[in-house]
């Protein structure tokens, strides 16, 4: 790998895994590599110069990818002469497209390119032409099958033909095929006892209690009983390019039976609509919380969520992936706890401005070490990785007036430094009494914690 001068300007980008990978090394990891690289080279790395996307989806086709549009915009604007990339390998297999560009932006802009992660060497001239011509290949190869999954999609469509894939439709067997006569029944009685003006909760609330399954065994919601509202499906209607508000071309008449009417499903969305307005209409002022994402349970490990109570405010654990039930019921004020976290974010500012490390990573895994291994283990290790504002500490005034330029911030200012500071704080079982707020069950966790599972 060839050498480059000493504080030549680089960029790093980092990407969440495939999930086909054997290695998951999180995104955080990723940038703490890439810069032990860099600093090795002699490239300098400025926080505003590191890129990632972490979102599961950017390995998609046509999902933005804003961490990759970074850094194309950073090599075209000049900002950067040196570019390492985390498993070039990975980029190439499943963005051959990506690969490509980068490679052809590398030979115009004159770039040193270095990968990690894996063994591919992109500083060698034949490796790259290798490579080059094997991603062109691949995307060739990858545009002809979305034209002709395309086609088939219209055709598809234009025939009346279901979607293929996903659960089973309740309602249907599998494929639309046919009616299940029990469930099928379960559809309508929805339809005409929501038109009749029930809520959502009290159809879901008494079809559980009746004993009444969904499609995969589970417990009626909400958002389960709103699908069967809004699904053409159900009225014989195929959705067609992803739009069922389309006036022109959104659907096609399918060519399985039609469950309900297609005037009921029509007066469905009406109503639907209509109760949306008005609740917005008469929703009062959502509740702000200052410290979204940042809180967790020391019980879970898993974030604390805002939930409001009549007039309280508070942080209460949303324990979805816990290995405990359900039922974990730490909570804390919310009032008191962003009081308590401003406090120690102004003693750190009201400190020496080198206090804060300006070469701080832009990756971080908030929460504490060890998350649950719930049922998606990729989450488990991906799923609370964050990426810091670069400038949020811009402009933020420290030493002794820091204290009174801290309440002259807005709240998004101010949330946004509460997370460049800060990478966790975590909320223990309460000790004293009720009414009382107790800060000894609040632990503020700063900057590269060594209890942070940091691989």
């Amino acid at each position: 790998m060839a050498g480059s001068r000493r504080g030549e300007r680089g960029a790093l980008y980092c990407c969440v895994p495939h999930r086909t990978d054997a290695d998951q090394l999180p995104v955080d990891a990723q940038e703490r590599r890439g810069r032990a690289l860099a600093a090795s080279l002699r490239i300098t790395v400025r926080p505003e110069s590191v890129f990632a996307d972490r979102q599961r989806a950017v390995w998609q086709p046509e999902t933005d990818r804003a961490g990759w549009r970074g850094l194309l915009a950073a090599i075209r604007a000049g900002r950067a002469k040196a570019v390492l990339v985390f498993r070039p390998s990975t980029l190439i297999r499943h963005r051959p497209a990506d690969a490509v560009e980068l490679l052809l932006l590398a030979e115009e802009r004159r770039l040193t390119l270095h990968g990690f992660g894996d063994d591919v060497d992109l500083n060698d001239p034949g490796v790259r032409s290798a490579i080059l011509n094997r991603a062109r290949q691949s995307s060739q190869t990858a545009s002809a099958l979305s034209e002709a999954a395309r086609a088939a999609h219209e055709v598809a469509a234009e025939t009346g033909r279901p979607h293929g894939g996903g659960r089973r439709a309740y309602g249907y067997e599998p494929g639309m095929r046919a009616l299940i006569p029990e469930e099928s029944r379960v559809v309508r009685e929805v339809y005409a006892r929501y038109l009749d003006g029930e809520s959502l909760r009290a159809i879901a609330w008494d079809l559980n209690a009746r004993g009444v399954p969904t499609s995969t065994g589970s417990t009626w919601t909400t958002t389960g009983i709103d699908r069967v509202l809004a699904a053409p499906r159900y009225c014989g209607l195929r959705v067609f390019r992803g739009s069922v508000d389309r006036e022109e071309g959104g659907l096609r008449p399918g060519r399985w039976e039609a469950c309900v009417d297609i005037g009921d499903w029509r007066r469905a969305q009406k109503e639907r609509a209509q109760r949306a307005a008005a609740n917005s209409a008469g929703q009062r002022q959502r509740a702000r919380y200052l410290l979204t994402g940042l809180v967790v349970c020391g019980r879970c490990h898993v974030h604390m969520v805002g939930s409001i109570v009549g007039d309280y405010r508070m942080y209460a654990c949303a324990s979805l992936n816990s290995p405990l039930p359900r039922t974990c019921t730490m909570h804390i004020a919310a009032a008191s706890l962003e009081d308590f976290v401003c406090e120690a974010a102004v003693g750190l500012l009201l400190d020496r401005n080198d206090s804060i490390d300006p070469n701080r990573p832009v990756s971080v895994r908030r929460g504490p070490a060890e998350p649950p291994a719930g049922r998606d283990g990729f989450r488990a290790g991906h799923g609370q990785i964050d990426l810091r504002d670069v400038h949020a500490l811009d402009g933020v005034v420290t030493g002794p007036k820091a204290s009174a330029a801290w309440r002259r911030l807005p709240e998004e200012r101010r949330a946004a430094v509460l997370r460049a500071l800060f990478v966790a704080v975590e909320i223990g079982p309460k000790t004293t009494a009720r009414g009382v707020f107790d800060t000894s069950r609040i632990t503020v966790v700063q900057g590269r914690d060594p209890g942070i599972s940091m691989p």
